[in-house]
Formats: C-alpha cells, structure tokens, sequence
C-alpha cells in the first residue's frame, strides 16, 4: 500500500485544514502511513498517494507555474467540499480536468460534477475518534456555525423572539477573506469539538432556500459529539436516518421550540448520532475503497510523460474575483458639489439655530432637563444614552424594552436633538408613568446631530458602562445583563455587542460577526448598539462631531476604527439579544450618494488598517 499525503493550503479556510485532518486520521485507521502536507508545496512525489483538499483553495494560493500545477493535478485526487452553483464550485471542476478521478463530500457535488464530464465519486464523511470530545456539561442550548448569507441571516432572525431566554450561540464569519485562526468566535480542530460537545442542538441552515445540500462536514463533527442537528430538509444524507440521527424541519422557530422543551429527545438524538458516524458509518470505512481506487491511478500516473500547459494561468481566477469593496465612482466631481452644498446648508441651519437660542435664552446652547423621580438616588451599573430626533411615535416601544431589563441596576439618559415632533413630550410623559425607572431627559434647543447628541448623553451618564441606542430600536430583557458579563469577562475589551434581530421593512441580523479588524475595513458590520466602558469613550474623545464626511452615520464606523487603529478591541456576544428597525428610507441608505467620497476620507485618516484592494485584488 502506498503512503498517503493529504495536501491543503497553509493560508486558506482554516476549515478545509480540519477536514484534511480528518482524511490523516481515517487514513491511518486504515493502516496506512498518511502525512498532513500544509506548506505549500505541491503534489510531486508519484510514489505516494495523494489528496488534494479544496483545490479551487489550494491551487489559487499556490505560487507554482502552470507546469506544475497541471503535473500536481495529474498526480492527486481532488477532494471537492463547495455546494454546486457557487463559484467555488465552478473553480473545482476546471481545476480538476487533469486529475484521474475526482471526489466530493455531497451526493450533489458529485451529480454536478459528472454533469460537468468528471469520473467523480463519493467521499461520505464520517466520523474519527479525535472528534469526540464528550463529557463536559451541556451549557449551550442552541448553536449555529457557518457564513453569513442573506438567507441564513432571514432565518435566524426570526428566531431572536424565542432564544433570547436561552444560551444560543450564533456564530456567522464572511466569505470575502480566507479566515484562519486567531479571529473572534471562529473555532477550529479541538476547540470546535469541545463547543460542539457542550451544546445541545446544532441548527444547520442551508446557503440558500434553493436547495437541499446535506452539510456532511458540519454534520459529522455535531453528530460525533452528541450534539443533536436540527436542519432544514435535506437530501443525500444516507445511511443517516432523518427523525432518528438528526431533525429536519421546515419551520426552524417551531422545531426550535419543540426541541428545547424535549430535552431527552434532544439527548437521544444525539447520542445515536454519535454512535452512527463514530461506529457504525467512520469515514475510514469509505475512505479504505478509495485510497485503493487512488493508488492505481496513481501508479498510472506516474508512468505517464504527457504534460499539457493550460492556455491560462490556473490563478487566473485572482483577477476575477469581486471587489471585496466596490467603490461607486460615476459624477464624481458633481457628487462632491453636492456634498458640499449639504453640508454648507446643514451648517447654515445650524447657525441660524444657535441665534434664535441666543434670542430665546441668552445663550447658544440651551438644554432643558427633566428628571425620574428615582433619578437622584439611583447608583446605576449600565447608564443607557438614547439619542431622538423625530421618532415620537417609536420612542415609547424603546423606553418600554429597557424598562424590562432584567437583573441590571439601570438609569436611562435621553438626549432630544431639538426634535420638530412631539418626542420630548412623549418622553416627559413616559418618565411620569414609570417613576421608579431612573432618568433623565435632556432637550436640546438646538440641533447638535447624532455624534454631539450622544457625546452630551456620555457626558451626563453616571455608570461605568454604556450602553448605546437608537431611539426606534429596542433590547431584549437578558441583553444588558449579558454584555455587562462579557465587559467583565474581558477587562481588555473597550466594548461589548450583542447580535441584533432585523424587524420591519426588512428581515435578517446585525453585528453578527466577532470582532475582526480586516472585516471591519470592508465594511462596518457592527452597528452602534453597543455597550462601551465610560473609560473607552473619555480614553478617545467621543464621537468626533462636526465632520461632514462622517455624516449619516458613518460616525460609528469611525468609532470603531479608532480603536482598532489603536489596537483596542470589541468583544461579541453572539446572541440575538437586541432588535434593529429597518425602514424604507433612512441616513444609512441616504449615505450610499456619497459612500466613495467617505471611505476615502477614513481610509486617509487611517491608513494603517488593512485595508481591501480598492481594485479587488
């Protein structure tokens, strides 16, 4: 029997090196001597037997020519991981037209591939004792691990009204980068099979609603641990039996809750899981076949002195990939007179604001207070700041959810932005009906914007912990408590924030990635409804006001990167434990005229960050 070397890239998804793992230890089970190779180097030794994990991975990060990228081909067996349909996927199968025969993890993966002109042929995982990691105490109800779409996002959204109670742990990554290890809330190898064996049920959502790709990897690894799967319907699951190894369901919010209010169902669920993929289904029983099937057509291989040079580079694909952060470029010079002429109009109104205060009041700035009955002698844990400008009709629904917080000694700090309705009022009015919540109402005779809002809420804040919030979206009871013990738990992290429930014109989730610098240099992924220590907004001075350039919101994005370009952190708490309202219109969809002009003007300011090829290279 020949060696075995399984092969994946050394900068790639740190997931395809667990799978590789995987392949060393079946292989070995099967008596072989097998070797993980993750240097970089490529399949060249004719003697051995080899994989390649992830080509479409693999080969685009490899630093080899043509020449030896077809050679490698020739020698390996590709094994494919990518769901038909995606571009992966399409990666894959060119870049195994050389090899003898080609493996994928999913019956459909390989229906696909056949259709495409492959010898392709079924590798079903299973499962390798390293994997079970059981015997801790199940401290996790529910678990999610996978990258975020918007069809997973929709999903999980609607689960925020049910899991808010319990301990879920919904972790969502992005697609744009390879991530590795070292990024917060990813997990790999022996730290994911210890999560996996601490949680009850693993909910599995499919990429898209289009189809119904059975996810083996995640599966596997779940099952191994005992932990039971919930996942939409599927097919190509077999020798598992749905309704005995794991749950299928169409309604995820009613299989959810059905499943959490039958725990030994859930238990035994699992653990005839674990026994069917550790016991009665490994995956060296499928592997033994085909590291046969390899080693013919690796010595057939190896005979062969017919090489074929592909007419274009097999990295070719570097330069068709999608600009990480497309930039929105057309009337630019016109975009910018229209940029100026706003901000010179917001600085006029302004102006003219600050003179009928003068007239009015004597004074520029004028700020009018009003006080709880609780207020004074109130010594709170977690201050909450609420900015409203114009939101009277939504402000009563934020007030509420915060006044339902439980198990933190709370005040509230309201700042009205010189509103044109009737908020201020609402407040007051609001303040009267709940005289044992501490608060403060602050009315702004002038219009100071939402940074100067919020540095006046800061400023007149008491607790060491902040928490900040829009005046239209709203908290679940257990949110506060939550990120106050994630502030305690890392006394390194400037600020805690919680995965957020979409509702209303949209559905989906907010700040539902872990803190990692070079996504937040693609985009900001975490939206102001956080929780910052006071130290952390006095140590950098607030939220910088009067910057035309960070208007529409973009001021939190600047926050953010403040601290990252200060080697500062976040610390993600990643459940749904708050609720963001989209509406059809608002300063975040208005940015989009100007967003070009604005990454501009922080990627100056901040040059240092990683940032992404503005070409997407």
């Amino acid at each position: 029997m020949r060696d075995v070397r399984i092969h994946v890239a050394p900068t790639g998804n740190a997931f395809m090196a667990d799978i590789a793992a995987w392949l060393v230890e079946a292989a070995e089970l099967c008596g072989r001597a097998a070797a993980l190779v993750d240097d970089g180097s490529l399949p060249s030794d004719p003697a051995a037997t080899n994989l390649v994990v992830a080509p479409h991975e693999f080969y685009l990060l490899t630093d080899g020519t043509d020449r030896d990228i077809d050679r490698a081909t020739r020698l390996s067996v590709p094994v494919c991981t990518e769901q038909p349909g995606t571009t992966w996927f399409e990666q894959t199968s060119e870049l195994c037209r050389r090899s003898p025969f080609v493996l994928d993890i999913n019956r459909h993966g390989v229906e696909a591939l056949a259709a495409a002109g492959h010898d392709a042929v079924h590798l079903r995982l299973g499962g390798v004792p390293s994997m079970d990691r059981r015997g801790s105490d199940r401290d996790r109800d529910v678990l999610f691990l996978g990258g975020r779409t918007r069809y997973r996002a929709e999903r999980l959204a609607r689960l925020g009204p049910i899991l808010w109670e319990h301990h879920a742990d919904l972790r969502l990554f992005t697609f744009s980068r390879p991530v590795g290890r070292g990024v917060d809330g990813l997990v790999f190898g022996a730290e994911k099979y210890d999560l996996l064996a601490r949680s009850r049920i693993l909910l599995n959502i499919h990429r898209d609603g289009r189809g119904a790709y059975f996810e083996w990897a995640r599966m596997v690894e779940a099952m191994a641990n005992g932990c039971a799967v919930l996942t939409e319907p599927s097919t190509g699951f077999e020798p598992l039996v749905a309704g005995e190894h794991f749950v299928e369901t169409s309604d995820l919010r009613t299989g959810v809750a059905e499943l959490l209010a039958d725990p030994d169902r859930v238990a035994a669920v699992g653990e005839r899981a674990a026994d069917a993929v550790l016991r009665e289904h490994p995956l060296a029983e499928s592997l033994a076949p085909i590291l046969e099937r390899a080693d013919t057509a690796a010595a057939k291989a190896s005979r062969s002195r017919r090489w074929f040079v592909p007419r274009h580079n097999a990295r070719m694909q570097r330069a068709q990939q999608i600009p990480v952060l497309p930039l929105f470029r057309p009337n630019l010079e016109l975009r910018r007179g229209i940029h100026a002429a706003w901000a010179e109009e917001v600085a006029t109104q302004r102006s003219i604001e600050r003179r009928i205060c003068q007239a009015r009041h004597g004074v520029t700035e004028k700020i009018v207070e009003t006080r709880s009955a609780s207020h004074a002698e109130a010594r709170p844990e977690v201050s909450v700041v609420v900015t409203l400008f114009d939101y009277g009709h939504l402000i009563t629904e934020t007030l509420d959810s915060i006044a339902g917080t439980r198990d933190v000694d709370l005040e509230v700090v309201v700042v009205d932005d010189h509103s044109r309705d009737n908020g201020r009022a609402v407040v007051a009015a609001w303040m009267e009906d709940h005289p044992d919540v501490p608060a403060v109402l602050l009315g702004s005779e002038i219009n100071r914007g939402l940074p100067g809002s919020r540095n006046l809420a800061f400023s007149r804040a008491r607790a060491a912990k902040v928490m900040v919030m829009d005046a239209d979206n709203m908290v679940y009871p257990t949110a506060l408590r939550r990120l106050s013990d994630a502030l305690d738990s890392d006394p390194t992290a400037a600020f805690a924030y919680s995965s957020l429930e979409d509702f209303g014109f949209t559905t989906g989730v907010h700040s539902a990635m872990g803190w990692h610098v070079p996504w937040l240099c693609e985009a900001n992924y975490i939206d102001a409804q956080a929780m910052l220590r006071r130290s952390t907004w006095e140590r950098h001075g607030g939220y910088i006001d009067g910057e035309p350039l960070l208007a529409f919101g973009w001021e939190d994005w600047e926050f953010w990167l403040r601290l990252a370009n200060a080697g500062e952190h976040g610390v993600h708490v990643a459940q749904l434990l708050g609720r963001y309202r989209t509406q059809k219109e608002s300063m975040v969809a208005t940015s989009n005229l100007f967003g070009d002009l604005m990454i501009d003007h922080l990627r100056e300011v901040y040059p240092n960050l990683p940032w992404p090829d503005p070409a997407g290279g």
